[in-house]
This record gives C-alpha cells, structure tokens and sequence, in this order.
C-alpha cells in the first residue's frame, strides 16, 4: 500500500444522527483542518452538534450550511499540495461526486 503524500489535511465531514460520535471521531486526525456539514438528509446531523462533539477530541474546524459550501471552502483553502479527505458519512460523499 501507498502512503498518500500531502502537506496539510483538510476534512469535509457530515454525518447521520444515528452514529456513536465517540467511536469514530478518535479516529480522526487532530492535525487536520476540519470543515463540519450537515448531509442534506432528514437523518443529518446538525453540523453544530458535530463540531461540538468534535471539539472534546481536538477536532478544530469551521461550520457550513451545507457539504457543497464546506467543500467550496475546502477547495479554495487547500494548496496544490493538500489533500482534501471528504467523508463521515456515504450521503456526504455522494453530494460532492
């Protein structure tokens, strides 16, 4: 397996108000640069509620109205060496591709 080579981390999550928050966001990187949205779905999660459980695991990002706003930001913060993850949730990923 390669090792993708990146200089900062940038992060689009959403998730479903479903998922144990604790079991999953300690798996995330504290170095990244998170970008919280909410999947626009019935079962989303608020983005502010993600970003508050996210801050008791040093997850330190910005909220957006929606995954196309978080993912805008991510693409113009990111620099030609960045990788921008995006992720949490499948519904998150399918409004991006």
């Amino acid at each position: 397996m390669t090792k993708e080579e990146y200089k900062n981390l940038h992060i689009v999550l959403g998730v479903v108000n479903d998922k144990k928050l604790e079991t999953i966001l300690n798996l995330f990187p504290d170095t990244a640069q998170y970008y919280f949205c909410k999947p626009d779905i019935p079962r989303g999660l608020e983005a502010k509620l993600l970003q508050k459980e996210a801050i008791l695991f040093n997850l330190e990002g910005k909220i957006y109205a929606s995954v196309n706003e978080a993912f805008k930001a991510a693409k113009k913060n990111a620099k030609s060496d960045d990788l921008i993850f995006v992720g949490g949730s499948t519904f998150v990923v399918a409004e991006v591709v």
